[in-house]
């Protein structure tokens, strides 16, 4: 039997994420241990333990070094008034993998710890 005539094919993948991810557009600043801009972002999926976001900056990083990641997120309590309006969460973060897509990188951030 020729493969694909009446045969079921799967696939399986190790998942190696700690926790489900959500897709999410959100505004994310990439700073350095000192608070120096190095990149701005955009999210594509976040989840507890980080984030995947894809920026025009070809900035080089290091690969498992250590930055500080602002997430801007909607502020719930001025969202009638000003939706506009936002709130940065900050996290210690190591890059986990960047790739070229395009004209543009994707980073894949892991979440370190939680910064006040």
């Amino acid at each position: 039997m020729a493969f694909g005539q009446g045969e079921e094919m799967s696939v399986r993948t190790f998942e190696r994420r700690r926790g489900s991810r959500d897709a999410a557009a959100l505004p994310v600043a990439v700073l350095d241990r000192r608070g120096r801009l190095l990149l701005r972002a955009r999210t594509s999926t976040i989840s507890e333990s980080g984030l995947y976001c894809v920026t025009l900056a070809r900035r080089a990083l290091r690969l498992r070094g250590e930055v500080v990641v602002e997430v801007y997120l909607p502020d719930d309590r001025s969202a009638r008034q000003r939706p506009s309006q936002t709130r940065a969460v900050r996290y210690r973060a190591r890059l986990m993998r960047a790739e070229e897509l395009g004209q543009t990188v994707g980073l894949a951030l892991e979440f370190i710890e939680k910064l006040g």
